[in-house]
């Protein structure tokens, strides 16, 4: 199968964000037997014109994507976060091409209604609609017959490569790598969990004073921790991580993480260290730095099932199958959130 992957490839960011999912769902089709061919939205606008600005070349980028569609004949277009691309240009691909399906991932929260508003004037022309919610923010996404299902944040072994559970000393047992982003409450929870922890080697991310880390920075600090702390904006939502839950179970770090909704279909009980409060939360970092051994059982056991459950490939096949109205090949854990 020929697939044209338009996503947010990042390249004026000079690899700064090689983790990110475009790659890894890129590199789980061609393990499945597929060929790609990765077409970078924004960076391609930025190219349309002398401004380089991704905005002015817009025009020009969704030409770009019928010049290639005509040297392609994709049999999938599978679009990620590419919103520049204009709903006239899909509805010229499903004219020239009817027998090309269209589908679309996205992994941000669902529940940031003013950025998927696009989705509903897209609807019309895709075939099926991947998200990282779930529940009831997936199922009245969009109208009309466009399948609406649920996937895990991938993760991909030549990525996610680290074995942290192997190590037993480190310079942190617990790190927080994220932003707040002009939130003061999350930055408020944030600062009040870095005091509680006084006494125990910690570092965190992104808060005011201490600068986010990107590509090997931040491989860097994964492999220095013990422990990571995976928190959302909001930890309530039917399924929804961000992609840091990968991250740090696909690397090998024992992963903090607030109870969400269904995520148990996910990771068990003794693959994440689950709170349900801050005390809570406080308490298993405390236990398990002064238990190191029991912290990589833990973070063993959580990287064995990121890379079995939410692998690459397998998520590649999950979509292939929910866009072909082929049969599942494997009893996907989340098979139960797909919408028809």
């Amino acid at each position: 199968m020929k697939v044209l992957h338009i996503a947010n490839f990042a390249y004026n960011t000079h690899g700064a964000s090689f983790y990110n999912c475009d790659r890894k769902l890129s590199a789980g089709w061609v393990r499945n037997g597929h060929f790609v061919y990765e077409f970078s939205s924004r960076d391609m606008a930025r190219m349309g014109t002398v401004f380089r600005s991704k905005h002015w070349g817009g025009g020009w980028m969704n030409q770009e994507i019928l010049r290639i569609c005509a040297q392609v004949e994709p049999d999938l277009v599978l679009l990620g976060h590419a919103q520049l691309v204009k709903p006239e240009t899909l509805a010229e691909i499903r004219r020239l091409y009817p027998n090309t399906a269209i589908a679309l991932w996205y992994v941000d929260a669902l529940f940031h209604y003013h950025k998927t508003g696009y989705m509903k004037t897209w609807a019309l022309y895709l075939d099926v609609i991947f998200a990282t919610t779930g529940g009831e923010l997936l199922r009245d996404l969009v109208p009309g017959p466009t399948v609406r299902a649920y996937f895990p944040n991938p993760v991909e072994a030549s990525v996610e490569s680290l074995r942290n559970f192997e190590q037993r000393d480190f310079v942190r047992e617990f790190i927080f790598c994220g932003s707040v982003g002009g939130d003061p409450e999350r930055e408020q929870y944030l600062r009040g969990l870095q005091q509680a922890l006084d006494g125990i080697a910690t570092c965190f991310y992104g808060m005011p004073g201490v600068p986010t880390v990107n590509g090997v920075a931040y491989y860097r600090a994964l492999a220095e921790a013990r422990m990571g702390l995976n928190y959302s904006r909001l930890n309530d939502v039917c399924l929804y991580s961000s992609d840091r839950v990968a991250q740090l179970t696909g690397n090998g770090l024992l992963t903090l993480s607030p109870r969400i909704p269904g995520f148990d279909l996910l990771f068990r009980e003794h693959e994440l260290a689950y709170f349900a409060t801050t005390e809570e939360l406080i308490e298993k970092v405390r236990y398990y730095a002064a238990h190191p051994e029991e912290a990589a059982t833990v973070a063993r056991a959580g990287w064995q099932r990121a890379h079995e459950v939410c692998a690459a490939e397998r998520v590649a096949k999950f979509m292939e199958e929910t866009i072909f109205g082929k049969p599942y090949s494997s009893d996907y854990e989340w098979r139960n959130e797909v919408y028809r």
